[in-house]
């Protein structure tokens, strides 16, 4: 006794031989119909269990209307392939666009179309297409999450930089003005110049080899009266600096808090001076209030 499965999906049988030839007579059994005999688990195609396959044989080799009634390419045509086909369509633009949202659908529904094939093959074809479907897929969606990032993160990284120097140079900009309206105050003479008995931070200066204070914090600390005006702790730290963090307050401002370093000028120094430098990018404020960019400098 057998089982068979028809070209609808649905389940035959149990049929004794007599009836699958009869079957195969009328074209209802193909070389690719599945076949269960009784008493096995296992689905196999007609042309895998000798007896049909025998059957299938003596009809094909027959003269007459029995022969003319094998399958024919119009049959197997006749496999329905729409998943299939919309894996591929949609796997392609996921590749070649890096769209996510295509190639999500087109490994599933890769997935369901293979599995109708391999599943009953003589209603579901396209297996080709559902493979390629696949793997266009899964490629589009690698590129999506991995590789299309990955070519961004450049520009977005030159993005971040530009705008951390703007920053920067916006910082440098504030402290210029501040510095500016004490040497208005001071008949141009610069605090650090001046004893902390009259009003100036000479004493709280600490000269390096270079002119630069090592105590640069207390310096720009000193004019947090006029520096409030300009904004808070933040400005006293470069946006691209990741190893200091701006003061809660202007009081408990310490070296942790500070990126800029103070060059202790002269009072008759040139206005092309550098007055405040950023160590990160090498930006400068100069006597004269302008800001001077490593880039202005390399052209200069």
């Amino acid at each position: 006794m057998y089982k068979i499965t028809g070209a609808d999906g649905k389940e035959y049988g149990p049929v004794n031989l007599d009836q699958l030839r009869q079957w195969v007579a009328e074209g209802r059994i193909t070389p690719q119909t599945r076949v269960k005999p009784e008493g096995t688990t296992d689905w196999r195609t007609a042309l895998e269990i000798p007896e049909v396959a025998a059957l299938l044989a003596a009809r094909t080799s027959a003269p007459g209307p029995m022969a003319a009634a094998a399958p024919t390419p119009t049959q197997a045509q006749g496999q329905r392939t729409g998943m299939a086909i919309a894996s591929l369509v949609l796997g392609i633009p996921s590749v070649f666009l890096c769209f996510l949202f295509t190639g999500i659908p087109a490994v599933i529904f890769g997935h369901i179309a293979l599995s109708r094939s391999k599943r009953s093959p003589t209603l579901y074809g396209g297996a080709g297409m559902a493979i390629a479907g696949l793997v266009l897929g899964y490629l589009g969606i690698l590129m999506s999450v991995v590789i299309f990032p990955a070519m961004l993160l450049p520009a977005f990284a030159k993005a971040k930089a530009r705008a951390e120097m703007i920053g920067c140079k916006d910082h440098l900009s504030r402290i210029g003005e501040v510095y500016q309206a004490v040497l208005m105050d001071k008949n141009n003479v610069y605090p650090f110049n001046v004893s902390t008995n009259s009003g100036g931070t000479q004493e709280l200066a600490s000269r390096e080899a270079d002119g630069f204070d090592r105590n640069s914090y207390a310096q720009l600390k000193a004019m947090s009266d006029l520096l409030k005006e300009k904004g808070g702790p933040r400005i006293l730290v470069c946006p691209a600096d990741n190893s200091k963090t701006a003061a809660a307050s202007w009081e408990t401002v310490g070296p942790a808090n500070v990126t800029y370093l103070v060059h202790l000028l002269p009072n008759d120094a040139g206005p092309d001076s550098v007055l405040v430098l950023c160590p990160i990018h090498g930006t400068a404020l100069l006597a004269d209030g302008s800001i001077r960019s490593p880039e202005k400098s390399k052209g200069d």
